[in-house]
């Protein structure tokens, strides 16, 4: 009896462990560790997950809040790190707006700029320009 009891307990951490929900956990955070995200716009939905052994490869959706049609799709590779897993790399896989880690892990910019992306903060936002006359 009490085996089985230890064995439905192991079961259901792993279950726990190799769910979407573990996966949004480790990317969620993630992205607290990177400055300028304004997380509070933005949707983290997880797609697809594959599990192989103390690895796991997930595509990430990321919606804005204000516009629902701007997104974009993250592939993560993650590493169980005892029980929980971690981020180690990840990759713009296309999508409208801009990266969500922001223009330093996208130097070639392909993804957008920061200010089309509803998803980072600007570190100075633009000022209001006054017309200038013309001589």
């Amino acid at each position: 009896m009490l085996g089985m009891l230890i064995l439905g307990l192991m079961s259901s951490g792993c279950s726990r462990l190799h769910s979407k929900a573990a996966i949004k956990d480790a990317v969620d955070a993630h992205l607290k560790q990177q400055p300028g995200l304004a997380l509070a716009n933005m949707t983290t939905e997880v797609q697809e997950v594959q599990f192989t052994g103390d690895t796991a490869v997930a595509q990430v959706v990321f919606r804005s809040k204000e516009a629902p049609e701007l997104k974009v799709e993250v592939r993560y590779n993650l590493r169980r790190e005892g029980d929980h897993w971690e981020v180690q790399s990840s990759a713009p896989m296309g999508g409208q707006g801009g990266n969500p880690h922001g223009q330093a892990s996208n130097p070639h910019g392909s993804m957008g700029s920061e200010a089309a992306n509803p998803m980072t903060v600007p570190a100075n936002p633009p000022a209001q320009i006054s017309p200038q006359p013309s001589h």
